[in-house]
């Protein structure tokens, strides 16, 4: 695996009376040089037993916090964020 493989995407978060975006979900991705994309059913446990995760995790919510950022600051003050975490990303 190779941090230039993965790509953060973002799902909107809607609100159903407005219609409006409230918000974005995180979601890493990954897409294997030589067998294309790879479910995260398949890499996220083989991240986690391998300790990857930790890397990983800091990764996406870093790049998700800075993305969330720019939008709030380009007219969207309001906008959520959410963002999946291992459990091995926090200290025992």
């Amino acid at each position: 695996m190779s941090k230039e493989e993965f790509v953060v995407h973002y799902q909107p978060l809607v609100e159903m009376s407005t219609e409006r975006i409230r918000g974005v979900e995180a979601l890493l991705r990954w897409t294997h040089p030589e067998m294309g994309p790879i479910s995260p059913s398949v890499f996220i446990p083989l991240a986690e037993q391998t300790g990857v995760i930790v890397e990983l995790g800091e990764w996406v919510l870093k790049e998700a916090c800075r993305q969330v950022r720019d939008w709030k600051h380009t007219g969207n003050p309001d906008l959520t964020l959410a963002v999946n975490i291992s459990i091995r990303q926090f200290p025992v």
